[in-house]
């Protein structure tokens, strides 16, 4: 992890490290505090996405550095599917329908859109109907129903040999080809469904710190016990 945590960002901020720490080099959280980890279980840490498109947008990131869902073993598997009900609750509880979405890259060529090369799901709260994402993305890519949406990453990454594009939006899952999805491809349709100004859905452009900001001191006022 060390080794690794010097050149992968994600990795870095998982060990609360300082080498490639986005939540420190931005000023969002000081250099001596993991206060941007919201949650942690043997697998996986959650913590807000950089460049949130809406108050309540976090992202699960892999304790180990796998590229996808499409590579996580049994256990980690069994894991994440606790840790997306329990936040899927959380996130849910005003009222908002909750959207899930990765990018699943099968190698460092077939990235299927995913800006970096290390497992991360995407998990949004939002007013808005889903119906309309969901619409939206299918005008891009093929998407199928299926009866869930990490079996079929599993499936597509281990068994088809290829990336994938996944969702679930109100309990109905969807899985896509993803060969020709551009960079932050789920994220461009996103910024357009929630109606973000032109450009808004890259967060290297627009970081949103003080909505990160806010997801975290949200997030320790309700659960002071740190």
């Amino acid at each position: 992890m060390s080794a690794l945590a010097d050149i992968c960002t994600f990795c870095c901020e998982v060990s609360g490290g300082t080498s490639s720490n986005l939540f420190y080099d931005l000023g969002i959280s000081p250099e001596d505090s993991r206060d941007y980890i919201l949650d942690e279980t043997p697998h996986f840490v959650i913590f807000p996405c950089i460049g949130a498109l809406v108050p309540d947008y976090v992202l699960i990131v892999s304790k180990r550095h796998t590229l996808s869902a499409g590579w996580f073993n049994d256990e980690e598997q069994a894991d994440l599917r606790q840790l997306i009900d329990r936040w899927t609750g959380r996130l849910g509880s005003a009222g908002n329908s909750v959207v899930l979405f990765e990018h699943g890259s099968y190698d460092f060529r077939d990235k299927g859109g995913a800006c970096y090369d290390h497992a991360h799901i995407h998990l949004i709260a939002a007013d808005a109907q889903p119906e309309a994402f969901v619409k939206s993305v299918a005008e891009d890519v093929v998407l199928h129903r299926c009866d869930d949406w990490l079996s079929a990453a599993v499936d597509s990454v281990q068994r088809q040999e290829r990336s994938y594009l996944a969702m679930r939006t109100d309990g109905h899952d969807y899985i896509g080809n993803s060969r020709q999805a551009r960079s932050q491809f789920f994220r461009r349709h996103l910024a357009a469904w929630l109606g973000a100004e032109p450009g808004g859905w890259d967060w290297l452009v627009y970081p949103e710190i003080e909505r990160v900001q806010g997801m975290i001191k949200r997030h320790w006022d309700m659960n002071p016990v740190r």
